[in-house]
């Protein structure tokens, strides 16, 4: 007689939604000078043309990612929201180098001052 196993849920790793596209692997060679050729539908899906500039990102892992420069962009936008829009950052500039050189000259009369004294 065979024993039978209980019912058990397995655990496996979460499902990939629908409507997120499947993560694609391919395998590439390193060639001489290490040059790697993509494949063409790794090309075609990436819309990677001739001549367009690629960025190798390297993880602490040791993963490495290629981007173009569409994700690279996608991945700045919202970057300076966390600025207002009332504010200037050119005009904040010039005014604390303003502040600056005014501390400076105050601090360049009051050493000549004291020189003019001591010579007296």
């Amino acid at each position: 007689m065979k024993s039978q196993r209980p019912n058990r849920v397995r655990e496996t790793a979460p499902a990939y939604r629908a409507d997120q596209p499947q993560p694609a692997g391919f395998q590439v060679v390193v060639a001489d000078r290490g040059r790697i050729v993509l494949p063409a539908e790794v090309r075609e899906r990436l819309e990677i043309h001739d001549g367009d500039r690629l960025w190798l990102v390297i993880d602490p892992d040791g993963t490495m990612r290629i981007q173009t420069r569409r994700v690279i962009i996608h991945s700045m936008v919202g970057m300076f929201k966390h600025l207002s829009p009332e504010r200037n950052a050119v005009d904040e500039l010039i005014a604390e180098r303003r502040r600056e050189a005014e501390m400076e000259e105050r601090d360049t009369r009051e050493l000549l001052a004291r020189a003019r004294r001591r010579r007296r």
